[in-house]
């Protein structure tokens, strides 16, 4: 097995390699192989997971979805092929930018093995890495079928969603669980009840019907792992698919065998299939709203099978947490370079005003959180992100430093220049002359008019200038006493001059620097002011996807309650009833616009440490920006 790896972080497999692998003794454990293999795609990935019981062809379909005739492993014997689970990442078909990522699990109820602790995890581990999971098996889904199927029935008790577990968590499942697909092989009936024609769709329904009313703890046995498939899994869809060949000699070498040369209606099945995976089969999500790649499904595949090994039950929230820490530094961390090196990029040291350096930090600043608001999720109390602001203003002095200093080191580097002939005048004494005074009054002049003519001396020019000319001060008071040209009214009246000028050149520097002490907090709060406008449109976006969830589980719990009552189960209707007024609930929740105020009190305590006087308008900021944002 090889991949290679493409210039957009799509990886192709040539074969499938073993993702989580069964060892003799039961033990569970990821391989490194295939965990290298997914951090190294960063595309989002559709993971589509079959399991089912051994020897029912669940290789065939996911060679299909590959778009291959072989790889995983098909057999020809009764013997289980598949150990473990196995992984094959293809680009995917139809969704650009995006992976398709297989997984074909060990086969269910394999006798020689006969550790059904084992198949239970393997169930799971399926459940909780897949974003569509196939169920096959042969024949028909009768009672027998469905008893086979009773994994399901034990995932409450395998699986937590929440760290605390609690009572309600059972309905909790169905958001986070992936949709579900039985493929029913070899089937040989008419599809019709009652002697009316029926879809796959339909046939499965007619399935899961229950038995109303339950009078006996038989009926209860007989209508419970029905109860649970419909409650976990409210997404759910049917192929039922003839055999592929009547010819046994083709059946044991299929992936040699040709379309051609199967029955049609199975191979447009299989298509229908095929189709049907690519078109609504989603993108891995955690938590409800973070896009899945490569690299994060290799850390839950890792987070999973650690905790199953350790003895404990895997927890979807302690995973999402663990998978968040991980990419929010790695958000930081990135944001934070992203700004260091267009900084470095962009900045011509020195910079002619501090404006011109601010609005450059702006841009950059704001391209860094954007790359940090991408790639976070989850960060509670919004840490991760008081930690960039930090790390960004750190740097941002850093670089006003590097800004002062470089307009100090060229002004004074003009400055020597310029001041050559002046300094060899004083030198050989060229002005204790009668006269002296105003040549060198002349010469001084001459040089500020030079030196102020240069347009890059940077933020620092008119400061090291006034330290220039304060250093010259007592040369041109020993020039001024010692001129015999002058009168002392008029050394008086040139000494006040000079005094006046010495005092307007530090009024002047000193409402520069308040000027530029101004830029500088002009640029915090802009810097404050581009975290909550793009904190405030994700947190928007996280409460429209929210709605959009809750509106997805109302409908699918609607349609399961009419399901019912159609089928006679009114009793069994009323719990979706009130699961859909829990989520109307929830719904209103959602809506409420008080769920700002976390914003500027978990933010607050960095505008202190930046920008003080940003403190008295943060929260009014806040609020402007989500009424616009809302407005919108």
């Amino acid at each position: 097995m090889s991949a290679t790896e493409t210039m957009d972080s799509e990886v192709t497999m040539e074969a499938p390699v073993c993702l989580i692998e069964n060892s003799p003794d039961g033990k569970l454990f990821v391989n490194p192989q295939a965990k290298e293999i997914l951090s190294n795609i960063t595309q989002p990935v559709v993971v589509v997971a079959i399991v089912g019981l051994y020897r029912t062809g669940k290789s065939y379909l996911m060679n299909k979805l590959a778009g291959k005739n072989a790889g995983f492993d098909l057999g020809a014997t009764v013997e289980s092929k598949t150990k473990g689970i196995w992984m094959w990442c293809v680009p995917h078909p139809t969704k650009k930018k995006h992976t398709l990522v297989l997984l074909d699990t060990e086969g269910l109820g394999d006798v020689q093995k006969g550790d059904k602790k084992n198949d239970i995890w393997i169930f799971c581990l399926t459940v909780l890495l897949s974003s569509a999971m196939v169920y096959n098996s042969k024949g028909t889904i009768d009672q027998d079928a469905i008893e086979k199927l009773h994994y399901v029935q034990e995932i409450t008790e395998k699986i937590k969603i929440n760290a605390s577990q609690n009572d309600d968590e059972a309905a909790e499942f169905s958001k986070h669980f992936p949709i579900f697909i039985w493929t029913v092989r070899d089937f040989t009936l008419s599809l019709e009840v009652n002697g009316d024609p029926i879809t796959d769709d339909e046939y499965l329904e007619h399935a899961l019907k229950l038995k109303e009313p339950e009078k006996t703890p038989k009926d209860q046995i007989f209508n419970f792992p029905k109860k649970c498939l419909r409650m976990y899994f409210p997404r759910r869809k049917c192929f039922v698919l003839c055999s592929p060949t009547s010819d046994l000699s083709l059946f044991q070498k299929l992936e040699q065998v040709s379309d051609d040369q199967l029955a049609p209606s199975f191979v447009a099945k299989t298509q229908k299939f095929c189709d049907y995976i690519f078109s609504y089969a989603d993108v891995k999500h955690l938590d409800g709203f973070r896009p899945a790649n490569g690299n994060m499904l290799g850390d839950l595949a890792q987070k999973y099978t650690e905790a199953i090994s350790n003895g404990h039950a895997p927890c979807m929230e302690n995973a999402v947490l663990s998978l968040s820490e991980n990419e929010n530094n790695a958000a930081v961390e990135k944001a934070l370079e992203h700004y260091e090196t267009e900084m470095v990029k962009k900045v011509v040291f020195p910079t002619e005003t501090m404006n011109q350096f601010m609005d450059l930090s702006k841009e950059c600043e704001q391209q860094a959180v954007d790359i940090f608001m991408t790639r976070s999720f989850r960060d509670k109390d919004h840490r991760f992100q008081k930690e960039l602001m930090g790390s960004i203003q750190k740097k941002k002095n850093e670089l006003l430093k590097k800004n002062e200093e470089a307009s100090v080191a060229y002004c004074d580097d003009l400055l020597s220049k310029l001041t050559n002939d002046l300094d060899k005048a004083i030198t050989d004494g060229s002005y204790i002359v009668p006269g002296g005074y105003q040549k060198f009054k002349e010469e001084m002049d001459k040089i500020v008019g030079q030196y102020n003519e240069n347009a890059t001396k940077g933020i620092k020019g008119d400061e090291v200038l006034q330290r220039f000319l304060k250093s010259k001060e007592g040369t041109g008071n020993t020039i001024l006493i010692s001129d015999k040209a002058l009168d002392e009214k008029e050394k008086l009246k040139e000494a006040e001059k000079a005094k006046a000028e010495s005092l307007m050149m530090e009024r002047k520097v000193s409402n520069v620097k308040a000027s530029q002490d101004e830029q500088k907090d002009d640029g915090q709060m802009n810097s404050f002011q581009i975290n909550i406008q793009r904190l405030v449109e994700k947190l928007e976006d996280e409460k429209r996807m929210m709605r959009d969830q809750i509106e997805r589980l109302v409908s699918e719990k609607r349609r399961e309650e009419e399901l019912l009552i159609r089928q006679g189960s009114a009793q069994q209707a009323k719990l979706y009833a009130a699961q859909i007024q829990d989520l109307e609930k929830e719904k209103e929740q959602v809506n409420e616009t008080t769920w700002y105020k976390p914003i500027w009190e978990n933010l607050k305590s960095v505008t202190v440490d930046l920008a003080p006087r940003l403190f008295n308008f943060g929260a009014d900021m806040v609020k402007k920006a989500i009424a616009k944002y809302q407005n919108k």
